[in-house]
Formats: C-alpha cells, structure tokens, sequence
C-alpha cells in the first residue's frame, strides 16, 4: 500500500530560479516565505540531474535545522520510491524537473542511491559538525592528538574551573594581582567569563608583547610612565591655567553669594596644594564649575553675571574635564593590562589542558579548521582532496555565520572559481540563503556585515569568471495572514528600516496566507496594580503577578468559549498558543505556574538549568540523604516532596518537642511504617551506582516518578530523564560512589533544552531566540515593555581583536569609546532585529504586552518594543477601546475582509477512561538468560592451577607451541617434503639446535601419519575451522583446530599448547573436558545422525587423547547451571 504525502508546493519565481541547480545563488528570504521548501528543492533537483549525493555539503546553524532538513529529504525520497505515477509526476513538475517515465524510475531510485553512496549519504551537517569531521581526518596537520573528542557543556566548564583552580595555586604575584584586580571589577563569575572570552582569543594574545601594559597605554595615546606624576605635573602653576583660575575666584568672590564663596574655598584649598595633591584634588577643583553629572554649571542665577565668566569657566571645565578622562582611562588601561596579562596565562594554561585531555571546545573546532584550510603548504592538499568531494555547497542561515566560518566555506568553494573547478565542464555551485533581518545571534560573534562581506567576495568571484550568480529575494510569506504582515511591515516603516542595520528604504511583505487575521496590543500592567493577584510569589514584582494572572486567565477564557482559529477552521487549543519573551526571567516561571493553575497544558520554559527543576533537586534531596542523614534542611525538604508526601502541616506536628536532629527524633517518635521509604534509602545507599539508586526510587517502590510527575506535571518528565543521563555519563568517567556524584552534579552547570517542536498539543513558551525557526497559530510577546538600555551586552566587547573589560561610562574615551558606542549601534540594530522575528512567528493572531515597574512611572520607553508596535498600530488607525480584563487594547484586523476558512467537523472523540495493567505494580520476572554464544575456543588454561613455570617447562611450552604450528602447516605439504620443509621453518624460527629440530619434526610427523588419526591431517580435513550451533538456548561458536567430516563419522582435535600433558583421560583438565564436549555438541547438531569423536593433542609431549563419550556427557551445554562461563 503506497504512502500518502501531501504534493510538493510548485516553485513560483524567484524561487524557481533560486531551486536551479546551474548557478550561484545569493537567496534573502523573509521569515515565512519558504527558505527551507526552495532549500530541499534545490538538492532534489541536483540529485535528479545525477549529482552524486557524496558531492553535496549541506550546512546549518544548529542540529535541529540540519535534523529538519534531513528529515524532510530523506522522507521525500523514500515516498517516491512507492508514490503513485501520477503523483510523482506531480511532484517533478513542481520541482520544474523532467517528469517522463525515465525521470520518474531515476527518482524511484534516487533513496537506495542515497543510502549506498559514499559517507553514508547526503552530508547535511552543522558547521561544526562539518569542522569536527575535517579535523578528525587530519589531526596531526591541524595539531591535535589523533582520538580528540570534543567537550560538551559540563566537560568544558569542569576544565575551565580546574585549570583556574591550577593556574590560582601556582601563581607568581603579578598574576595573582591581576586576577585580584579583575575579580574585584567584575565579581567571581564575571571574571571566569572573561577568562573564557581569553581562552578563545589565545593566537591574538600570544601576539601581543611582554609588557602589555605599556602597549595598552601607548595604544591608547596615553601619557607614558606614572599617570599620577604626569597628572602631577598638568597641575603646577607653569601649565595649569592659573591666570583664568584666579580671574573665576576674583569673579566669584566679588559676586558674594553662599555658592560663589563655596567656589572661592574650593579654588583657595586647590592653590595652595602642592603638584601631588592638586592632581588627587582635581575632581574637587571641578566641582566648581562642574554640576554632580559633570556638566558645565552656566543657567542665570547660578554663576556670577559677568562678562567673560562663561568663557571663562568652559575653558577650565574643558581641561580639568580632558584631565581627569585622562586620568581615568590611564586607570582603566592599567586594570586592561593586567586583565589581558591574566587572560593570557589563562588562555595558555587552558590550552595546555585541552591538550592533554585530548579534547576541543567548539571555538576550537572552527579556528582550527579555519587555520587548516589556510595552512601554507598542507591546506593546499587538504582543500585538493576536499575539492574531489564536493561540488555543491549549500549554506542554511547564513546570517548567523560569523567570520571564521565564512572563511572556511570560502576555502571549500575556491576551487570552484578557479582553474579547471571554474571552466570545466562540471557544473558547480554555492548557494546561500538567509535574511538581514534576522541576524539575531550577536552575542555568539555573527553580524549581518559578515552575511554582506561574504556576498560581495562569492558575487565577485563568480563575475570574474563568467558564472552566473542570482543575487534573490522571497516577500511572500506562506506563514501569517495579512494583518499581521501589515502590522510588521508598518513597523519596520514607522521605525525606519536604517534602524535594523537594513539598506533598503522599506520592507514588504506579501501574504499568501489569505485568512482573517488580528493584532492586539493589551494595555501594559503597572506596578501598584496587583493588590489582588494571587499567589504566594510575594519575591515577584506585583505587575509581573498581575501579567502573569492576566495572560492566563485570557488564554483559559478562549480555550473555554472556543475561539475560531479562523484560519484552521477550528477552536483554539493550548498547543496553538506560543508566548515569547525576551528572556528567562522570574515572569516566564510565573506565567507557567499561572497556567498551570488555570489547567491550561503547558510544555514549561524552554531551557533551564538542570539543578533548578524541583524534580531534580527532590531527588538530589534523596541522594544527600543516603550520605548523610542528619542535614536536618534537607531532610526537611524530602519529606515534604512528593517522593516522601508529608505536608507542612505534618512535619510541623511531628518535630513539636524534637531535642536532636530531625532524623534522629522521627526515628524514635513516629511510626516506623512511614519512614519505610527512608530506611529502604539509607539501605541500599553503600550498594548502588548512583544511577541505580536514582531509577530504584523512580520505578521501584517508591514510584517516585509517578508522584513527581503526578505533583509537578508532564513538563518533569525532561529534567529526571536528564538527570539520570547525567548519572550514567558521571559512572563511565568516574568512581560511581553517591557523594561523588553529588560533588559532580553540583559543580556543574547543564541546560536543558527542550525541543520546542516537539511538545504536542502544550502551549510554549521560549525566548525569541529559541522561536526562531518556529511559528504558532497564537502569538503573545508577553514582556514588550523592557527596556533595551537596560541589558546591553558591554561585557562582550573586542578592542583590536582582544576581549576587553565593559568600560563605566566616564572610561568611554579614545578608541574604547569607539568600540562601546559601535557595539552598541549594533546592538540596537539586534534588537529591533529580534522584534521583527518575535513578529514574524505568528501565523494567524499576534499578541503584544508588557508590564511597567515602579521606575517607568506609567510611561512606556520610546525604544521597547511595545512603543514601535504601538506607534505602527496607531498609524494604521487602531484607537485604544475598552477591554473588561486588560483595561484597553488597541486591535486591528487588516485593511481587507477576508472570509474564514470553512470549519471541517471534527470526529467525535471516544471518552477512554485507560484501566491500569495487571502487570504494572507487580515486579519484573526473573528475564531469561538470552542465548550467548559460548566460545569454546575462548582461552582455558588458566583455570588450571599450574605451579609457575620452570625453566624446562618454559622450555616444553615453547616446544609446544612450534609443533602446533607444524600440525596446521605439515599437512598441506607433500609427504616426501614434510621433512625438509619442516627443518626450514623451524630454523626460520630461530631454533639453532640441529638435533632438537630433528627431534620436534619427528614427533609431529608421528603425529601425522598416526593411523587412528591420519584422515585428520588428510587432504579432505579441514584446519582451523569455525562452527557455530544452537544447542538448546545456547549459541556454541568456535574454531576447531583440525575436523575431518565423513558420511558417518566426525572427527576433531584440538590442540593444547600447555607446560603440563595429563597422562590418562582421568587427568584431563575438566575446562578442557567441557571445552570439546560444547564442540561435541554443537557438531551433533551441525551433523545429525553421525557420530562426533573428539580427541585432544598435547602438543608438549606430545601426547593425542581420545575423549570417550561417557566422559563428555555430563558436560555438555545445558547440563551445568554454570556452563555459560566457558
């Protein structure tokens, strides 16, 4: 029965010609408009048009991108292979493909082509992804130790804290004062921030010289040598402007009010100073003519009214102003200078460290490929083999590509500009697809000027030799409706699209979404105006709680009265509604307990630190337990979680009176029965790995993940799964006691990250960065109203390619200045940027909110978000207009009346009441032992207990080895050769002694030609020979060393090569015994009906003895519950 799909979408214009496969393409594509369809299209066509898929590099952002697109290809294909004729045909002539009989059998085919070809297929990789591969086959030329692996979160943070740890301990005093001084800037956790920052700049630091200091100041334009004796010298009456200081003081003391006689004080107190102690008072001095923020002091009434005095005193503002930033910078410069001095030791040490682990950090991964790729000498046999690989080079997200990894994509496609890569016959291309507008990765080091660099270079390229390049763009979003394209395009229009870092003059978006759609902007809560929220977050901003009741409350009131979706044609549900915000904050985690209460199904946050879950600590909180039983807060803390199910109140009663620790009292005063599950914790504390003990308490008798999920919700199930990952990754790298792995768990940092596509019918709630790539019916910016000043990122900021501490405002002077108000241009840009993909998610209605603390004073900021909606949705003539549970809203609907879609019914749902397995609380049953393949060919000897080895056992073992030999070897050969050929080998071997060969070929020969056995070494036999048979619920495989098979009668012999040769049957080793009575078994199996004859050579007599049956019964596969060993 064939697979029914829905038919690809036609490829209509600039997408059409963006899908052809026969030249470069630049592709812009706004949000919604189909990127990813014209992505996977384009590999269809390259594929149809006989492109192997080894020779197509596809790369993304992230691993979801890359899953997605996978996903999308492969599932395609494998519908073709089975799709019906007149859909497939369907299928290539959307694509804009040949859709004949033999186009469609070269389609059917395409899925098994995929999966045979070279590398496992199609390459649809991340950027790192694609680096780890490269370095992977060539670790030496890149400087990596064969084997590296690269460190995830946890590993990576553990090392960068040890090698801190390290690096503090054996610290020479300058270093040591320079990470006190830059701990004392930025605090504990600033701090290992810009050490990490440094570690990623280690090539640009080793550059730098010595004496860092004095290159930052020189860099900086500052005064050479000691900043307070320059300061000093600035002040003295032959440079310091002492004739307008003197004019000001006259001007004031004749004036005669309070505050012209403060400033004759200040001025006198100066003057009379020495140099030293003018420069130390000179932000007093400046106080005279300066205001608290350092402006000049000049309204009326407030300097002498004088001629001249303004003059006057803008003169002397201006020098002790330039003075003091002077002094100021210098201070910074020398807190840089030890910043970047500690930054290199740490950088270095790191390095060191990575090395010896045999491991990379994802920085690593890129710069290291980048430097292969441009390495002189080696790089150009690198991209030479890269270069027979790769002939199409497709590029997802690319506004999000940051530098370095632009110059590796441009060191994979030079070779298709050039040489015979360019004017061959082979076609081959790059194709890039992203959108300016949605460059919202900053703080990961990309920037849009990448996105264009890259353009102009790839553009440039291609015209010098003749390619076409098709510089492209997609308006036509298939995502929203058109009301909410207006909202966004008057947007972009009322903001101005300069303000998002955009050439163009404006933006327009075409929908082809055509449905009824809706914008709202709900009046933003204020701070004052909670007095009844609810809840027992008293730590929470009131607004925040009146918001959070608000948003939960509205959206249980649409699920209630069935709000149409009336582009869907149906009510809502919650998982049609995404709530966004800016970012993780106390409001997000409120919003979610509100709809939790309101019973609306919610997914949670959408990445959160692994410790945080109450989940996890609840089972944290057992673990510390179990190691140690009298922390009496923690012992608090269990029992009134869900695995142990007190209340409050009930722990309240029963501590009344307690003298002791809370353990011990419980102990000796409350009934035995309900502290079972504790005693049954402390029981298996010293027994257990920590994983086992934490899945004993979720499946065991405790049913802890039932009670943690009963209490907590669905959205618990993500971080125990997690935690238990984390149990097992801890046992394979460490000894797996309890304490240790709560050591491990808490000095560690893990986000989990929950894939926010896959949460079924649960409403979301993400960052806007964690929407990207997203979309939802229903979307509710819920936090508009926060002001972009007041998180910028100035803790990320690169001076001259070197990280650099987030300069205070008085410091922004110079170069430094520069590179904080260039950030922060960027910056604003970004978050403009970010507006406009929070927008852009929703398909049908769009949500804008927000709350006002107690500082905004009712009034929203100009630059939030909030405000530009406001401003478009005003120009587009929505009033504000009552609203009984947000106070007012502003709503627009479109500029045209578009009909609903028509509601399909749909089927009635069977109210299923699930009843519980019989089988579910009862115990597992004992699993039966699986077949395992018994090897008896497997080493036995040691199971004999032998004396150690005297020299003439030595000797008799090495004997014995070489008559083995001969008896695999001898047989083959011609009997009047066997002789001579055997003294050959064995001289070969290094035995000197003429006799002592003569003597070991005669015993091997009388082995041979021994008539009981002579078929064995015959032409017919078989040397080495491996069996395998199912013998009752085992699987016997082996390698016997000589099997002689006739018409009834089997015969085998296998050698052993010990120091001691029993004398009789009786004396048979029983490991041996057992060993040929499995071989025995598994033949008689392999060859019913004949009889099977074993026999064993001791080859250090050598001896041959013939095992009788009696003997080899007993122990055949079965009989012995411990025959499983062998």
């Amino acid at each position: 029965m064939t697979r029914k799909s829905a038919p690809l979408q036609r490829l209509l214009g600039e997408q059409a010609l963006a899908a052809a496969p026969d030249a470069h393409v630049w592709l812009s594509a706004s949000a919604g408009t189909g990127k990813t369809h014209v992505l996977t299209a384009r590999v269809f066509r390259l594929l149809l048009q006989g492109v192997r898929p080894e020779n197509i590099l596809c790369l993304t952002f992230t691993k979801a991108g890359a899953a997605e697109m996978a996903d999308r290809i492969h599932d395609r294909l494998a519908l073709w292979v089975q799709m019906e004729e007149a859909d497939l045909f369907n299928d290539l002539e959307a694509l804009g493909e040949e859709s004949g009989p033999e186009a469609r059998d070269r389609a059917r085919r395409l899925f098994a082509q995929v999966l045979e070809s070279t590398g496992g297929g199609l390459r649809i990789q991340t950027i790192h992804g694609f680096c780890q591969q490269l370095l992977t086959s060539f670790p030496l030329e890149a400087g990596l130790a064969p084997g590296f692996r690269p460190l995830d979160q946890r590993e990576q943070s553990a090392l960068a804290r040890q090698t801190l740890a390290d690096m503090v301990l054996g610290a020479e005093p300058s270093l040591m004062e320079s990470l006190q001084a830059i701990s004392l800037r930025l605090g504990e956790s600033g701090a290992e921030q810009f050490l990490l920052r440094c570690a990623s700049k280690l090539d640009a630091l080793d550059a730098l010289p010595d004496d860092i200091s004095s290159w930052v100041v020189t860099e900086l334009g500052l005064p050479e040598g000691d900043i307070d004796a320059w300061l000093a010298e600035q002040c003295c009456d032959e440079i310091f402007d002492m004739r307008t200081l003197g004019w000001v003081a006259q001007a004031n003391a004749d004036w005669g009010t309070s505050r012209a006689m403060e400033r004759c004080d200040r001025i006198a107190r100066w003057r009379a100073l020495e140099a030293q102690g003018r420069a130390a008072a000179l932000g007093d001095l400046h106080g005279a003519w300066a205001k608290a923020d350092g402006e000049l002091i000049s309204a009326k009434g407030w300097v002498p009214p004088v001629d001249g005095y303004g003059e006057a005193s803008a003169r002397l503002h201006a020098r002790c102003t330039e003075l003091l930033a002077t002094k100021l910078l210098a201070d910074y410069a020398a807190l840089l200078g030890k910043a970047l001095h500690a930054g290199r030791a740490y950088a270095r040490a790191y390095g060191r460290a990575k090395a010896l682990a045999g491991a990379v950090d994802f920085d690593d991964l890129i710069a290291r490929t980048a430097g292969l790729l441009q390495q002189d000498g080696i790089a150009d046999w690198i991209r030479y083999k890269l270069d027979q690989q790769i002939d199409h080079i497709l590029v997802d997200e690319a506004q999000d590509t940051n530098a370095a990894q632009w110059r590796i994509v441009r060191s994979l496609a030079e070779e298709f500009f050039a040489g015979e890569g360019a004017k061959g016959d082979k076609v081959r291309t790059i194709f890039t697809v992203g959108d300016f507008k949605q460059a919202i990765f900053g703080f990961q080091g990309t920037s849009p000027q990448n996105f264009a660099a890259a353009q102009f270079l790839f553009q440039r390229d291609a015209e010098q030799v003749g390619h076409v390049f098709h510089d492209l763009s997609l308006d036509r979003s298939f995502r929203s409706t058109p009301a909410v394209l207006e909202v966004v395009d008057r947007t972009i229009a009322t903001l101005d699209a300069g303000r998002f870092g955009l050439s163009g003059s404006s933006v327009h978006h075409v929908s082809a979404n055509r449905f009824p759609g809706e914008v709202l902007l709900w009046k933003p809560t204020a701070a004052g105006s909670a007095e009844d929220a609810e809840g027992e977050e008293d730590w929470a901003a009131d607004q925040e709680r009146l918001l959070a009741r608000n948003i939960a409350a509205q959206i249980r009131e649409w699920i209630d009265n069935g709000l149409m979706l009336e582009s869907r044609g149906r009510p809502i549900r919650a998982g049609d509604i995404m709530i966004l915000v800016r970012r993780r904050s106390e409001l997000a985690r409120l919003i979610v307990a509100r709809l939790y209460e309101e019973g609306v199904a919610v997914a949670g946050i959408d990445r959160l630190r692994l410790n945080a879950p109450l989940a996890v600590r609840d089972l944290l909180a057992a673990l510390r337990f179990a190691v140690q039983p009298e922390d009496d807060l923690n012992l608090a803390a269990l029992l009134v979680s869900p695995l142990i199910g007190w209340s409050q109140d009930e722990l309240m009663a029963r501590l009344i009176g307690r003298q002791g620790g809370v353990w011990r009292h419980i102990n000796s005063t409350v009934d035995q029965a309900l502290l079972a599950s504790l005693h049954a914790l402390l029981g298996q504390a010293d027994f257990t790995t920590p994983y086992r003990y934490l899945e004993s308490i979720l499946s065991g008798p405790m049913e802890g993940r039932r009670r943690l999920i009963e209490r907590l919700g669905a959205e618990a199930a993500d971080p125990i799964e997690e935690l238990l990952s984390a149990a097992l990754a801890f046992e394979t790298d460490d000894h797996p006691s309890l304490q240790r792995f709560i050591d491990w768990f808490d000095r560690g940092e893990v986000e989990i990250v929950r894939d926010a596509a896959a949460q079924g019918d649960s409403l979301r709630l993400l960052t806007v960065h964690g929407a990207k790539g997203l979309q939802a019916p229903v979307v509710i910016l819920a936090d508009a109203c926060l002001d972009p000043d007041a998180g910028n990122r100035a803790d990320s900021l690169e001076w001259n390619g070197l990280p650099i501490l987030a300069p205070h405002k008085a410091e922004r002077r110079g170069s430094i200045g520069e590179v904080h108000a260039t950030a922060a241009a960027q910056e604003r840009e970004e978050h403009w940027r970010l507006l406009y993909v929070a927008l852009t998610r929703a398909e049908e209605k769009l949500i804008v909110t927000g709350s006002l603390g107690p500082r905004a004073k009712g009034e929203v900021k100009p630059e939030s978000w909030f405000s530009a909606v406001e401003s478009a949705m005003a120009s587009l003539g929505a009033e504000w207009e009552a609203d009984p549970l947000w106070g007012a809203r502003r709503r627009w609907t479109g500029m045209e009346v578009l009909q609903p879609r028509i509601a399909e019914p749909e089927p009635p749902k069977e109210a299923v009441t699930p009843s519980e397995p019989t089988w579910l609380r009862r115990p597992a049953p004992v699993e039966a032992r699986p077949p395992r393949p018994l090897a008896p060919s497997a080493q036995v000897e040691d199971d004999v207990p032998n004396p150690p080895p005297t020299p003439a056992m030595r000797q008799a073992a090495e004997r014995g080895r070489l008559l083995h030999a001969l008896f695999q070897r001898l047989p083959d050969i011609h009997p009047d050769r066997r002789l001579d050929s055997a003294d050959r080998w064995l001289m070969q071997q290094g035995v000197a002694d003429a006799a002592a060969r003569q003597d070991i070929v005669r015993h091997a020969l009388r082995v041979i030609d021994e008539p009981g056995f002579s078929a064995l070494f015959g032409p017919g036999a078989l040397a080495e020979a491996p069996i395998a048979a199912v013998v009752g619920e085992d699987v016997i495989a082996g390698t016997v060393d000589r099997l002689c098979v006739g018409a009834d009668h089997v015969q085998l012999v296998d050698f052993k090569t010990g120091r001691v040769a029993p004398l009789s049957v009786e004396e048979v080793p029983l490991s041996h015994v057992r060993q040929m009575a499995a071989y025995v078994a598994a033949l008689e199996v392999i060859f019913p009906g004949r009889t099977v004859e074993a026999g064993l050579l001791y080859t250090s007599a050598p001896r041959l003895i013939v095992l009788p049956p009696e003997r080899l019964a007993p122990h055949k596969p079965g009989f012995l519950p411990e025959q499983h060993i062998l």
